[in-house]
């Protein structure tokens, strides 16, 4: 009896400690799941980390247009352009004036896609770019390495109607492929920036940034933190009483769409007259497409006081950054009110 409660009791010690090893295993297990779950909802990327892909189409939003009802016609191309509609782009006819090049080999429709790229709306096409197409933009010749898609920004314009900005990539170096109306008259005269960022590589983001598109070209201010009370004057130097400020807003990269979200954005800006001193806050939308906001209580031409008041902070950097900004005519209405 003795000997049979000692093989009982080492029976009942030996599943205790399997037991015991089973708890551990799975809290491990657990913690395991944790951490990874953790890792892959931190908003925080590094520049080598990979891009993460959504395929779901563009949101719906009100803004009184439907996309796919409407063509977005290139209007730099020299050699005729392209047209996006209802999932397909079509090269328009044209010669092509490469050396090597056999214009009826490059085709002349392919189908895309839209998908975000750490949220940035990008245009997926089935092939990359047609060699031919490239050669006769930007001179790569026949040995343009291009790519298959492109960073699509879309909006609708009350004067202009629909306008879009698509830059791709070829040959390790990013590039307009198609440009916004507005681009032929966005000249403007930034000053009096209170700060701007210098990377220590002396790479820097001035003001005067404010008047390009291409990609990676934003200001960005310089100062501690999130950059309020930051500001700059935009010059009223062609005599108009402009209605709008028309805005890109943060920092917009092709190659490194995760900055948008990883570097901070205006939320609300201070628009002051220069000379007649009337000021307002108005709101920014947290979005890369482009938008406008109302500046009619500006009544008398005269340079402009941008100051920020507040931000979207970034998820990695305390900088704040504007992609673009001009005075305008026009109403601007994003595609996307936000970004995911």
């Amino acid at each position: 009896m003795n000997k049979f409660f000692k093989v009982y009791s080492l029976m009942m010690l030996l599943a205790f400690l399997i037991s015991c090893n089973n708890v551990k295993t799975e809290k491990i297990k657990e913690d395991e799941v944790a951490v990874n779950i953790d890792q892959s909802a931190s908003p925080v990327k590094s520049a080598s980390a990979k891009e993460t892909e959504t395929k779901e189409p563009m949101p719906v939003v009100d803004m009184g247009f439907s996309f796919e009802k409407y063509y977005i016609t290139s209007l730099s191309c020299t050699f005729g352009g392209m047209d996006i509609k209802d999932g397909k782009i079509a090269y328009t006819a044209g010669t092509t004036t490469a050396p090597d090049s056999d214009s009826e080999k490059m085709p002349t429709e392919v189908t895309y896609e839209f998908t975000h790229i750490d949220g940035m709306p990008f245009i997926k096409m089935e092939k990359p770019f047609p060699k031919e197409f490239l050669s006769d933009y930007v001179n790569y010749g026949t040995d343009a390495k291009p790519d298959n898609k492109m960073l699509f920004l879309v909006c609708k314009t009350k004067e202009l109607g629909i306008q879009a900005l698509g830059i791709t990539r070829a040959n390790d170096s990013d590039f307009m492929i198609i440009e916004p109306r507005w681009m032929e008259m966005s000249s403007r005269i930034y000053k009096d920036e209170t700060s701007h960022f210098i990377e220590k590589n002396g790479v820097e983001y001035p003001v005067k940034n404010l008047c390009k598109m291409d990609s990676e070209t934003p200001w960005a201010e310089g100062a501690t933190g999130h950059g309020i009370g930051e500001s700059f004057v935009l010059e009223n130097t062609w005599g108009t009483v402009y209605k709008t400020l028309l805005i890109m807003n943060g920092y917009i990269s092709y190659e490194r769409p995760y900055l948008y979200k990883e570097n901070g954005r205006i939320k609300k800006i201070k628009v002051a007259g220069v000379k007649s001193g009337k000021e307002k806050i108005l709101d920014v939308l947290d979005t890369p497409h482009p938008q406008s906001v109302d500046i009619g209580f500006i009544t008398e031409p005269e340079d402009l006081r941008i100051t920020i008041e507040d931000v979207y902070p970034g998820t990695k950097y305390e900088d704040t950054c504007i992609h673009f900004m001009i005075t305008s005519m026009d109403e601007v209405v994003p595609y996307e009110l936000s970004i995911k």
